[in-house]
């Protein structure tokens, strides 16, 4: 091929191809690899329905070769010498389908150092082929004729043969991030020596990766569009896109802790292209990002939290309330749901606002919780770590008490009472009125929960029948002797009372009230006394006491 024109490197530039001005532009592309969102966005501009990345490894010459195919318009002369090849300018100024605004993209191909770039693009039934040189040279050729439209640029790349994969991994990292949400379907195929073949689809949705929950909104005749979510944790981040391309992300919390996605073909880079232009396209952008976070995000994770708290989830309810308080997303209380450990009748969950003046947590199910749900008493789930947020979260909401099953709670189970239980029982009780009170009733029985361990605990009243009781702590330490007469309730299991039970029944009954009155400080000198003195007398009176 004879070339249409050529550059040496002692020709006449004109002053946009001066190589310390060409140098500036390159270096302002931070990402040596941004030069495939620059062919990637000139592919999109050009009409392309799809765009196609080859990366092929030349092991014997340690070249590696990219390519960045499109089926677009295609390129004139015109437009490869006075647009391509001129910085600074481009027909793109006037034309707001368009995302690239300067012409100086194209310079992005240097950045990477390649050996050659080679453009290879027919249109109007003619191909041309362009080879640009690092020393900023270049020669045009005359393709001959063409049958499709389109343009190809390659870059020949000296890499080493053990750098290779890495090369791919990172024109991959590049591709996803600067592309990801592209128009236009991109594939990459990459072949490396001795490697097999990788091929991946890089575009995908405008959505938000691992959001918990995602709203979106499209406005201005469809050119706007907005997706704001959460996350958990929740923070801040932002991103503008162009045609899915990506203009410009910030973890900076334009929006608060939330994460939103913008989407304009009227958006567009700053000069520097580092930045996206603060124009009123922008601020126009920010505005329905601004409504969609106050309006239908705290709508949609209303909706989330009520959802997973009737489905049972409790990781995803729990990583919802994560993310609101840190995304310090507000939430009017009847909007807020929480998952109960066992259904109350039909319902799965409840709502803050029917919570009353108390309720119950617990991290699991069983028959203390089962007996506060027969008596309808709500119990809410929570982990046991995650208790005393749940605690502080409900009376911020609803002004209820919360209390948890676990440290709270002693369920009583009351016992036949064999012959030598009933013996030591009446004497406990003869016992009780020499020397103080005798409560109204003395139980025996075995106890499961908060306070499982205790010797004894004092009944509600009126339970003095009852062969089931739940006790909370304030009861279950509450004084079984005083004025208000309460049952007693002995745990059939304790070791002391095993041992009062096998002894004589007068020495045992009176060293269990001993222990008792000690518990609950009423034992003074004078009832020992007492104690102590009925024991003698019984036993100088001779016989078993059985």
């Amino acid at each position: 091929m004879d070339p249409y024109r050529s550059v040496a490197p002692d020709a006449r530039a004109e002053a946009p191809r001066d190589p310390g001005i060409v140098g500036d532009i390159i270096s302002q592309f931070a990402d040596p690899l941004a030069f495939y969102r620059e062919l990637v966005q000139n592919s999109i501009d050009a009409g392309t329905d799809r765009v196609e990345v080859r990366i092929e490894h030349d092991a014997s010459a340690s070249l590696v070769r990219v390519a960045v195919r499109d089926r677009g318009e295609g390129m004139t002369r015109d437009i490869l010498e006075n647009q391509l090849l001129v910085l600074f300018r481009s027909t793109k100024e006037k034309d707001r389908s368009k995302i690239g605004k300067f012409g100086i993209g194209f310079a992005s191909v240097l950045a990477p150092d390649p050996e050659l770039v080679s453009v290879s693009t027919a249109r109007d039934g003619r191909r041309l082929v362009l080879h640009l040189h690092r020393d900023l040279t270049y020669q045009l050729f005359d393709g001959g004729p063409a049958t499709q439209t389109g343009t190809v640029v390659e870059l020949d790349l000296a890499i080493a043969a053990g750098d290779v994969a890495g090369f791919v991994e990172r024109s991959v990292a590049a591709l996803e991030r600067w592309c990801r949400h592209a128009s236009v379907p991109i594939e990459l195929v990459a072949h490396v020596a001795d490697q097999p073949e990788l091929r991946r689809r890089i575009d995908r949705p405008l959505a938000l990766d691992g959001a918990l929950v995602e709203v979106r909104m499209r406005a201005d005749a469809d050119q706007l569009e907005a997706v704001a979510g959460l996350h958990a944790p929740a923070t801040p981040y932002t991103g503008f896109f162009n045609h899915g391309l990506m203009l410009y992300e910030t973890t900076e919390p334009l929006l608060g802790n939330v994460s939103v996605k913008l989407q304009d073909a009227r958006l567009g880079h700053t000069l520097s292209r580092d930045n996206v232009r603060r124009d009123r396209h922008f601020e126009r952008a920010l505005e329905l990002a601004r409504s969609l976070v106050e309006r239908q995000l705290p709508a949609a994770a209303a909706a989330a939290l009520r959802a997973a708290a009737e489905a049972g989830d409790h990781a995803r309810w729990h990583e919802l309330v994560a993310a609101l308080a840190d995304a310090k997303l507000a939430l009017p209380a009847r909007a807020w749901w929480f998952p109960l450990v066992v259904p109350l009748g039909e319902q799965r969950a409840i709502e803050a606002s029917a919570l009353g003046k108390r309720a119950w947590t617990s991290h699991e199910a069983g028959p203390i919780v089962e007996l506060l749900v027969a008596r309808g008493e709500p119990v809410l789930h929570a982990a046991i770590g995650e208790q005393p947020a749940l605690r502080a979260l409900v009376e911020e909401l609803a002004g209820c008490e919360l209390r948890a099953v676990q440290s709270e709670l002693t369920r009583v189970v009351c016992e036949p009472l064999a012959d030598a239980d009933e013996v030591l029982v009446s004497r406990l009780g003869s016992l009780c009125e020499l020397v103080y009170r005798r409560p109204s009733a003395i139980r025996v029985g075995r106890f499961d929960g908060a306070h499982a361990d205790l010797l004894s605990l004092a009944g509600a009243p009126g339970t003095d029948d009852a062969s089931e009781l739940l006790v909370d702590s304030a009861q279950a330490l509450a004084n079984p002797f005083g004025k208000k007469r309460v049952p007693l309730v002995l745990s059939a299991a304790h070791p002391t009372y095993q041992a009062a039970r096998a002894a004589d029944p007068r020495l045992g009954a009176s060293l269990l009230l001993r222990i008792l009155l000690l518990q609950h400080r009423l034992l003074d000198v004078a009832r020992s006394t007492t104690l102590l003195e009925h024991a003698l007398d019984e036993i100088d009176a001779g016989g078993s006491g059985r």
